[in-house]
């Protein structure tokens, strides 16, 4: 059994319910990349495994875009370009994958995934979070914000 990629800590949380479970969702999906690229050239479920991602990633940004325009966040506009920026290298990493897959590198597209998500939760993504960290779900958040 390969030993996964990332490994969930509470480090990562940042108090809001539904946005901590999809981060770790991402860290599950990106564990699930990693099998599958320590497996002997299965293609195409390397390229599920990448479409999987890519579509998580995408719902998960609409997610944390909706909660800062509820939440009148003031670093959205910087927040959502960074987010369209990673979406733009994961679609130009699945391209690439599907133009040629036996010349991927998967150490490095994989440390390229790793590092953006593990980056952003801890840095941009905290911001999201109350203070004191509380967990608490989007509905009360809003709430406690005045939305």
């Amino acid at each position: 059994m390969t030993k996964p990629l990332l490994e969930w800590s509470d480090e990562y949380l940042i108090g809001v319910d539904e946005l901590d479970f999809e981060h770790k969702d991402l860290f599950n999906r990106l564990n699930e990349l990693h099998t599958e690229l320590a497996r002997p050239n299965d293609w195409a479920k390397i390229e599920h495994c990448l479409g999987e991602i890519y579509a998580r990633v995408l719902a998960h940004f609409a997610l944390e875009e909706r909660f800062m325009r509820d939440t009148n966040h003031p670093n959205y506009e910087q927040h959502k370009r960074e987010h369209d920026h990673f979406l733009e290298v994961i679609v130009d990493i699945i391209e690439a994958f599907r133009a040629n897959p036996e010349l991927g590198d998967g150490g490095a597209l994989e440390a390229q995934l790793q590092q953006w998500i593990i980056n952003h939760i801890t840095t941009s993504d905290q911001e999201l979070g109350f203070p004191q960290k509380s967990s608490v779900g989007l509905g009360e958040k809003i709430k406690a914000d005045g939305g």
